[in-house]
């Protein structure tokens, strides 16, 4: 697994795909034959056989053989080594409480409405920011208008332009970062469907939004200085993400900018390899 993670960026792009299905899923490869790989990896059953030889195994059942990886790792019992325990277990707990509070159900509704909608607008204030940049990207390559708004300006400008048919998500772990409740607002008037993602569902943001997600704040569980406060946020973006990517048409998309992708980084690599050919 090592091996196929450490030449993956420069595998050609059909044995990529290859790749991508054995990081993803090592245990199901596992009981696969080279022909259903194939299938799986949407590739023919030469370039599974070439890949295999690339990453140093003989055959198929050698392959196979490597990626059988017996955990040997042990735990350290000694204080001084406690800490990634500890972090480990921390973060289990963000995760659980916050499945928990999230249901199927909610998760198809924002997918319905994401969906459905004309645009949409992602709002995030500092760290929050991020995931709001992340999500936004991962809906345009789904081939829907999203746009993230990081900056309390642009929010204004946004929530100014809302219609009906658009939605907003809105990323506040307090619930109450005034530039986002303030656009919030405004958007919520213009008729924008908000949806809100945040640890309290009686803060300002919980109650102006039609649809709340409410993860457990990290602020709540241990006392770490410095823990990830978007790790329950970015918990629920995935889970949204992969409902998201049950509609055909998304998924169809979203395949062909990876393909797009692939595509362009193989010929600009191929490019950089002429080039350095020639200047030697």
């Amino acid at each position: 697994m090592e091996q196929v993670q450490n030449l993956f960026i420069n595998l050609p792009r059909q044995e990529k795909k290859v790749a991508r299905v054995t990081l993803q899923k090592p245990e199901l490869v596992r009981r696969m034959n080279i022909t259903e790989l194939a299938n799986q990896a949407g590739v023919g059953v030469a370039t599974v056989s070439r890949f295999t030889k690339r990453v140093g195994c003989k055959n198929f059942a050698d392959f196979k053989l490597a990626l059988v990886t017996p955990d040997t790792m042990q735990r350290e019992s000694e204080q001084n080594v406690s800490t990634p325990n500890d972090i480990h277990n921390y973060y289990q707990k963000i995760l659980a409480e916050t499945m928990a509070m999230v249901s199927t159900k909610q998760l198809r509704q924002a997918a319905n409405l994401i969906h459905g909608a004309k645009r949409v607008y992602v709002f995030g204030i500092g760290s929050s920011g991020y995931n709001a940049q992340e999500f936004a990207q991962r809906l345009m390559r789904m081939g829907k208008p999203a746009f993230a708004m990081t900056e309390s300006n642009m929010m204004t400008i946004a929530s100014a332009t809302m219609q009906d048919n658009d939605i907003v998500i809105a990323l506040s772990v307090s619930g109450s970062t005034p530039e986002v409740c303030s656009a919030v607002r405004d958007s919520r008037k213009n008729g924008a469907t908000i949806i809100a993602v945040t640890a309290f569902k009686n803060s300002l943001l919980g109650k102006m939004s039609d649809l709340l997600f409410q993860i457990k704040s990290t602020e709540l569980v241990g006392d770490y200085d410095f823990i990830n406060s978007q790790f329950a946020v970015t918990y629920v973006i995935d889970m949204l993400t992969q409902m998201l990517l049950q509609f055909t048409d998304f998924r169809a998309t979203m395949n062909k900018t990876v393909e797009a992708i692939l595509v362009t980084k193989e010929q600009t690599t191929g490019h950089s390899n002429r080039r350095q050919n020639h200047d030697e």
